[in-house]
């Protein structure tokens, strides 16, 4: 019987492992996942983010403070991912409490991210109504021509880390006997089965 510690690395890993061999087909932004929050109202809110890091400790991704997501998480701190990998035929989702990353950890990734998408960053208010595309257009123009190198995170831009509770995977078979395979954590530690597809 495996250890119950090592459940959720193994979890983590298996979607590492999945974004890479979805990666390798050549399809871009196999690192999207759908996010879905909790809106005010109480109704569902979801839309694809990029998924920037993850590890044991959970999945990073990072937006402006204005943002529909980031107002909603900072209401309602609970969250769920899914990606899906159609050239590979597997999906998972990871659902979890939601923490803001510190203003190091934001930084740190904002600089590792190519010029035009720092400038843009700056740029765009967003979430907010806009004149036109021309106008944000022009508004990146003007910032990438007044911002130094390199350029400076911005106050608006922060991150968050979703720290897994629930962890399923799925992968699909001809046979329509898809694998899937769930881990959670509870009281007692980890746990995981196998669902009926």
């Amino acid at each position: 019987m495996a250890d119950a510690s090592t459940i959720p690395s193994r979890a983590i890993q298996r979607i590492r492992d999945a974004i890479e061999r979805a990666s390798e087909t050549g399809r871009r932004n196999m690192n999207a996942m759908c996010l879905a929050t909790v809106a005010p109202s109480g109704a569902p809110s979801v839309r694809h983010v990029l998924l920037r890091s993850i590890d044991e400790q959970g999945l990073r991704f990072f937006t402006d403070v204005r943002s529909e997501k980031a107002r909603d998480l900072d209401r309602n701190p609970q969250a769920s991912v899914c990606f899906y990998w159609e050239p590979i035929e597997e999906q998972a989702r990871i659902d979890g409490a939601v923490a803001r990353l510190s203003e190091a950890e934001v930084a740190d990734d904002f600089a590792t991210r190519p010029r035009a998408g720092q400038v843009m960053i700056h740029a765009s208010p967003q979430s907010q109504p806009i004149e036109s595309l021309d106008a944000l257009r022009q508004a990146a123009s003007r910032a990438d021509a007044t911002l130094p190198d390199p350029v400076p995170c911005p106050r608006e831009w922060i991150g968050f880390r979703l720290e897994p509770r629930r962890i399923e995977h799925w992968q699909g078979s001809r046979d329509r006997v898809h694998t899937r395979r769930v881990c959670w954590r509870d009281g007692d530690g980890w746990h995981e089965t196998l669902l009926a597809p």
